[in-house]
């Protein structure tokens, strides 16, 4: 299911109550804040997501991944490179 962005005629004029705590509203009420969005806007977009299962996260998760396995074939190469490196030094040192 995916959810439609408003356009920029429509506007959000229904109203969703959501029963917690003082506590639970006001952890939500400071990530909306640090995020500089709206308890509002918070809730829409974390309901947005949680209805596209996550598929962004996916993206992000292979994108990371991908990045991980270049830096581990670039770690390698770079350890051979050294340690080839530090070979010719020992051998120039025992001339």
């Amino acid at each position: 299911m995916k959810l439609a962005s408003l356009s920029s005629a429509e506007r959000a004029t229904e109203r969703v109550a959501v029963l917690m705590t003082p506590t639970e509203k006001a952890t939500f009420a400071d990530r909306a804040s640090c995020m500089g969005l709206s308890l509002g806007q918070f809730f829409r977009e974390a309901g947005a997501a949680y209805a596209n299962g996550g598929q962004e996260e996916s993206i992000d998760s292979d994108a990371l991944d991908a990045a991980l396995n270049q830096l581990e074939i670039s770690t390698t190469r770079t350890e051979a490179v050294l340690d080839s490196s530090l070979a010719e030094i020992r051998a120039a040192l025992l001339l």
